[in-house]
């Protein structure tokens, strides 16, 4: 924010060479003459004998708005007296409300961006513009630059202030204790909550040191959710927690992969670095450090956090190729499981300042932040951003009270977009806490819900399988398979596995709605003669709906992945058949590849493998 006035001292502002008469007021005779030398010592920096003459006029004229003017800019000029200003310019309007001098307007225009009311800092810096803008002197355009960008932040304020968001902290029973918690991060199906937590750190049982005397430090805990609140919270083991500092964990949507970041000392230096740990047997693996295209060489790279899908790691980092300070960065998934070379967000979210504390949702493009580069109320902001839009539009701060003048660090948003975790201090508490509170709408990215999807082969074991979801994210894994769906859109969901005919599920958003948490799927071999239904339907005859043509279309991607497969179009009718076997057409498949036929053997529609 722009600093206050009581910090505007080293204002330069040129010399003015000629006066203004006051409203109404002339000064006569000796006043004017002992005016106009007052003048001329202020243009020779002679300050304390031009505000004698001045103080001696506005005494013999209280009616006169010039002296009061000028007295102003003595005040201005003499270190910046903000006593002086703040008397003298108030006085000059009350006197004269449309005083000629365009910089009575600006500096009242300052006093009311100082008081914070930044409705009446706007009615004078825009009254200072019409007069700036129709005068030559430079004394008063001298401080255009600086009006701009106060009546720019008075807007933004006032706008603000207006505007201000529902918000009502909540302490997190549980989480919160007497110590200090800090960075929380909530799972995907909420069953779960990490965060950090100041603890006394063991000391000899036979020191002779008290307790008063105890060493602290920040720790890795975990909540669980026991149905109506989460647990006291119990310290991670290891490879957690092992005499280093660590940071804030992210999780992948099956929960199995985690990332977060801890602080080591080689080779005479702290480094922050990235590394992950997989969930076996129940238990967590020895920690991996992310490679080499997360970390670089002797940068910090912090605040992790990765997709729901696990293809995409965002995280802060101050190595070379950004646009200043701390900027947010990304990795993508390789095919062999590799990160790729990072990739900086640009412009649309990262600034000359500092960009920290990335926070992508589950729905996979909504990413809240901290920034104290984009305009904001002070320190470190958070603000939101569609990485799929991004360059469209500049981030949206989340506005006020739940942004301030001081720093807002971390912050985390439930699977389902309508509450908000952070760390913060209630005016009742003397620590930390880990607080909660009610997203308002406009805030809130897309509402998802944690699915789980059983995938069998013919004779009914579980298989490795793939699921691709129409909005670009895939999960892998074995048998019953995580993962994370709309509940604002319905959702396509393609099966794939090798040696399989695929398996495309649509899945809509009313039922995620209501509650639907898991479903299963039979993938049957890609052999001929194997029979796979298709999820469509029709309207207007044999029009196919629009949901049906996303289903269609997954199903075209998949054929389009494998040339070799033939397949027969069959459904009851035949229009409906033609109808499919023109769609696919229209997605570039080969006319050759595909047959279509109706018949009344045929319950519903299906396609089989030639």
């Amino acid at each position: 924010m722009l600093r206050r006035l009581t910090l505007l001292a080293l204002m330069v502002v040129p010399l003015i060479v000629s006066g203004q008469e006051g409203c109404g007021v002339k000064l006569k005779g000796s006043d004017r003459s002992d005016m106009e030398k007052a003048l001329t010592h202020y243009n020779a920096h002679q300050y304390r004998e031009a505000s004698q003459l001045l103080r001696k006029v506005a005494q013999k004229n209280p009616k006169a708005a010039e002296p009061q003017f000028w007295l102003g800019m003595v005040s201005v000029k003499n270190g910046f007296n903000v006593t002086g200003v703040r008397k003298y310019f108030p006085k000059c309007l009350e006197l004269c409300p449309q005083y000629p001098n365009a910089l009575a307007h600006y500096y009242m225009g300052m006093i009311h961006y100082t008081d914070e009311r930044y409705d009446e800092a706007i009615g004078s810096l825009e009254h200072y513009f019409r007069l700036a803008n129709a005068s030559d002197d430079k004394a008063q355009t001298a401080v255009y630059d600086e009006a701009s960008a106060y009546l720019h932040w008075s807007r933004f304020l006032s706008e603000a202030n207006l505007n201000q968001a529902p918000f009502d902290p909540r302490l997190v029973a549980g989480v919160s204790s007497k110590r200090n918690e800090t960075l929380p991060y909530i799972t995907h199906d909420g069953r779960q909550c990490y965060y950090l937590r100041q603890t006394a750190a063991k000391q000899d049982r036979n020191s002779f040191y008290v307790k008063t005397g105890e060493n602290l430090q920040w720790k890795l805990f975990v909540s669980q959710w026991d149905d109506t609140a989460f647990s006291k919270g119990t310290e991670l083991p290891a490879p957690f927690n092992q005499g280093v500092p660590e940071g804030s964990v992210s999780l992948t949507a099956d929960g199995r992969e985690l990332y977060y970041s801890r602080i080591t000392h080689a080779g005479g230096y702290a480094n922050s670095d990235i590394y992950f740990t997989t969930r076996e047997d129940g238990r967590w693996s020895p920690l991996q450090n992310a490679g080499t295209n997360v970390n670089g060489d002797r940068t910090w790279e912090s605040q992790p956090s990765v997709s729901p899908d696990g293809s995409v790691l965002y995280f802060a980092s101050n190595r070379k190729g950004g646009y200043g300070g701390t900027d947010i960065w990304r990795c993508r998934r390789l095919k062999n499981g590799d990160w790729s070379r990072p990739e900086n967000l640009g412009s649309a979210i990262n600034t000359s300042g500092n960009e920290k504390f990335p926070f992508i949702h589950a729905d996979g493009h909504t990413l809240y932040f901290v920034s104290d580069g984009w305009q904001g109320f002070g320190g470190y902001d958070i603000y939101f951003a569609d990485v799929n839009d991004a360059g469209s539009r500049q981030p949206t701060n989340l506005g006020l009270p739940i942004n301030t003048d001081g720093d807002e660090l971390s912050f985390a948003v439930t699977t389902d977009g309508t509450r908000a975790y952070f760390p913060g201090r209630l005016p009742s508490s003397t620590s930390s806490e880990v607080l909660m509170f009610d997203l308002y709408p406009a805030a809130r990215p897309e509402a998802m819900a944690c699915y789980r999807l059983a995938v069998t082969d013919a004779d009914d074991n579980p298989i490795q399988a793939e699921v691709s979801l129409e909005r670009g994210t895939t999960y892998r894994g074995e048998g019953s398979i995580g993962m994370l769906l709309s509940m604002q859109e319905d959702n396509i969901l393609t099966v794939s596995a090798e040696g399989k005919m695929p398996g495309v599920v649509s899945i809509s958003a009313a039922s995620m709605r209501r509650g639907k948490a898991s479903g299963e799927v039979t993938l049957l071999p890609a052999m001929k003669g194997t029979e796979v239904p298709l999820q469509v339907s029709f309207v207007a005859g044999s029009r196919l709906t629009a949901d049906s043509e996303r289903v269609l279309k997954a199903w075209a991607a998949w054929l389009i992945e494998n040339p070799r497969v033939h397949v027969a179009i069959e459904c009851r009718k035949a229009a409906e058949a033609k109808a499919i076997y023109d769609y696919f057409l229209s997605q570039k498949l080969r006319a050759e590849r595909l047959s279509h036929r109706g018949g009344t053997d045929i319950n519903a529609c299906r396609l089989r493998v030639q």
